[in-house]
């Protein structure tokens, strides 16, 4: 009893203790705070109770066309959306305007530091922003936060957002400013249209948030770049929510609408999590798919000689491909992070399978094709293992940079870009075509691993590029169709390989010579591994089955002559080069017997 009573008084002790240094902190750094730091903080606190619509507002400095235009976007409608909390997306234009007013504050006159732009005037862009909503004193008015992208061909910028919504029409009045701009209370409230909705934000950020702006501080590295207002009129869509938005620059002197007859589209931060959720699902669904294919396939190529037909330069690009895939994936899970993260590393998980095993397909396959380049014992296999990470590098970071790029621009330039990265990475099938047509074979390669495969691969740009509500946002765009056309083509081509021949669609007087094992017998002057003694003997003898070949039949599919005049019957010498390609007697390498 006595113990437990003096491990409670120990814990209520320290509990007590930590309280003290807690709060001691607090005294500690409002006693010690500068003159200089209490004067501004009064300056800072008595200037924003002052604050009047008359002398304050900046909407007032704004071009008569531009105030007309905000108040017709706020004025209340017949149909409105009062949750606004999740992610929109959309376009607009821009519009250079010269004010005509002269601002007290100099807010007309900032220069703009360098690596902050205006869009250009009459260019068009695309808009991305994130909403989160909570409750304020007024019930009918929301605490809005969030951020907003604002991006075209030659401008790019990420901006911080705050500002109020009102539940009863559902209109928003927010302000943003770049990533390191400092952001305050104060400018939201100076971008309310009229004087009640300026006093009534004045009101709600005064009794909300007054304990906390007598802490505000300018950041030291703070910049001064191109602040917005942003007006909002949300109503409601099928799909979830639409808007028309109206987004001006009080210091930069431009306006960013919605373009005529379109509207922001916006979906909830639930609904949107289903969405991402229902993506990763058929990722790992399609992912874990696509590695079963590819292991039926490796399995059906364990020999020498099967894996001698199978291209590596596919199984490198197919390898090169799921490592974007899962660069792409990993960053975008982190991201995301939350209940994203659950699904989000399973099919990170899946797609490193499968990436996993298309790199051991290929070394696999290499080994057999290049024995020598895996030789880390000599110079020239150093040499060789060196070539192949260059080249691996050499190809993946421009391509990751693009991908990036795109993402993050989606700029004229990273368009182009990253069609020309598609067109290339999505010719895989193109190497194995031309290994059957050297080769002349074309039935190493299942065709349930060919079919599958392309769908599975193709599964991603049809979804961001073909599907308009997509998780990334990305505006469809028709000439997916054809890199989908170009890559079937591909797998088409590869399987009619397999049933006309690998040299079908080559006209004969193009067609590379290869070897004929349906041969006339070989005469005995030509033999060349065996006595002059032993030769009539042993010359139609099949070296694999010891059983005689029938040197008087008229067919000549009955046996088999290789390029070093051995004779072999046809099925025993088929079975042979099933396993190995050199011939069973003298280990001469053997050319692969032609389809059909």
């Amino acid at each position: 009893m006595d113990r437990r009573v003096l491990t409670l008084g120990c814990a209520l002790a320290l509990f007590g203790l930590w309280l003290l240094v807690s709060a001691g902190d607090n005294w500690l750094d409002r006693s010690h705070s500068s003159p200089e730091r209490r004067a501004f903080e009064y300056r800072w606190w008595n200037a924003f109770r002052r604050m009047s619509y008359a002398h304050n507002s900046t909407f007032t400095l704004l071009p008569d066309n531009v105030q007309q235009s905000a108040a017709a976007l706020l004025k209340p409608g017949s149909e409105f959306h009062d949750s606004i909390a999740g992610l929109y997306h959309g376009q607009w234009n821009a519009v250079h305007f010269t004010p005509h007013h002269n601002d007290t504050i100099g807010q007309w006159n900032t220069t703009l530091p360098e690596g902050y732009e205006r869009p250009a005037n009459a260019s068009t862009g695309d808009l991305e922003m994130t909403l989160d909503a909570e409750p304020s004193i007024d019930d009918s008015v929301s605490l809005i936060s969030g951020d907003v992208h604002l991006r075209s061909g030659g401008f790019n910028t990420r901006l911080i957002l705050q500002g109020l919504h009102w539940h009863t029409n559902g209109t928003a009045v927010l302000h943003a400013v770049p990533e390191l701009s400092a952001q305050t209370t104060v400018d939201v409230v100076r971008a309310m249209s009229t004087s009640r909705a300026f006093d009534q934000a004045r009101g709600i950020y005064d009794e909300t948030l007054g304990g906390r702006l007598l802490s505000y501080t300018r950041p030291e590295e703070a910049l001064d770049g191109c602040s917005y207002h942003i007006y909002m009129h949300f109503g409601t869509a099928p799909s979830g929510v639409q808007a028309q938005a109206l987004t001006v620059s009080s210091n930069c002197n431009v306006l960013l609408a919605t373009p005529s007859g379109q509207h922001v589209s916006g979906v909830s931060h639930a609904r949107y999590r289903q969405k991402t959720t229902r993506y990763f699902r058929t990722g790992l669904a399609l992912m874990l798919a696509q590695a079963a294919l590819l292991f039926l396939q490796m399995r059906a190529t364990t020999t020498h000689a099967a894996m001698s037909m199978v291209s590596h330069h596919t199984l490198a690009m197919l390898a090169v491909l799921y490592t974007y895939i899962f660069i792409m994936h990993s960053i975008a899970c982190l991201a995301f992070g939350g209940i994203y993260l659950i699904f989000g590393f399973a099919t990170i998980a899946a797609y490193l399978l499968s990436m996993s095993l298309y790199l051991k397909y290929l070394i696999c396959v290499w080994k057999v094709q290049s024995p020598d380049a895996f030789d880390a014992l000599n110079a020239a296999g150093r040499r060789g293992l060196l070539t192949v990470y260059v080249k691996f590098y050499a190809v993946l970071i421009p391509g990751v940079y693009t991908i990036y790029t795109f993402i993050d621009t989606r700029s004229r330039l990273s368009q182009w870009l990253m069609a020309i990265l598609l067109t290339a990475m999505y010719s895989y099938w193109l190497p194995q075509i031309w290994l059957n047509v050297r080769r002349g074979v074309a039935r190493r390669l299942r065709i349930d691993y060919i079919v599958g495969s392309s769908i599975v691969h193709l599964f991603l740009p049809v979804y961001f590029f073909a599907c308009p509500e997509n998780i990334a946002f990305i505006r469809p765009t028709p000439l997916i169709w054809v890199l989908v056309a170009y890559n079937l083509s591909q797998a088409a081509v590869l399987v009619l390989q397999r049933f006309l021949g690998a040299l079908f669609f080559i006209p004969a007087v193009l067609r590379p010579d290869v070897y004929s094992y349906c041969a006339s017998l070989p005469s005995v002057d030509e033999e060349s591994c065996v006595g002059a003694d032993q030769q009539t003997e042993s010359m139609h003898k099949c070296p694999i089955c010891l059983m005689p070949v029938d040197a008087t039949s008229s067919s000549e599919s009955a046996h088999a002559v290789t390029p070093c005049h051995h004779v072999y019957h046809e099925a025993c010498l088929a079975s042979w080069m099933e396993i190995k390609l050199e011939c069973p007697v003298c280990r001469a390498a053997l050319p692969p017997r032609v389809d059909g």
